[in-house]
């Protein structure tokens, strides 16, 4: 294991010379976060099932939020009609008369 590691980075270290340190520490960061996120994705690092759980929390949570919102601005919605509709009134009255 060990042996593999020092001869993974004897094979880096002409390419660190080649590109320079800063490039190859870039591509190596790429790969790391490539493979962090299809761990993800395929449910290695976090289990399939926590992560359906937390998407089907986040969606009742949601709709409570929904639900929540549609309450406090109905009152808002009322007035608003009644301000459209008084607009229309007079616009009609103001075109007739």
């Amino acid at each position: 294991m060990e042996a593999d590691r020092i001869s993974d980075i004897e094979r880096l270290l002409p390419l660190a010379e080649k590109y320079g340190l800063a490039v190859l520490l870039v591509f190596i960061l790429l790969i790391i976060v490539i493979m962090q996120w299809r761990a993800v994705a395929s449910g290695k690092l976090v289990p399939r099932e926590m992560l359906d759980r937390a998407l089907e929390d986040n969606d009742r949570l949601q709709e409570i939020l929904d639900s929540e919102r549609k309450e406090f601005m109905q009152p808002m919605l009322e007035v608003f009609k009644r301000l459209k509709t008084d607009h229309h009134q007079e616009n009609d009255q103001d075109r007739g008369g």
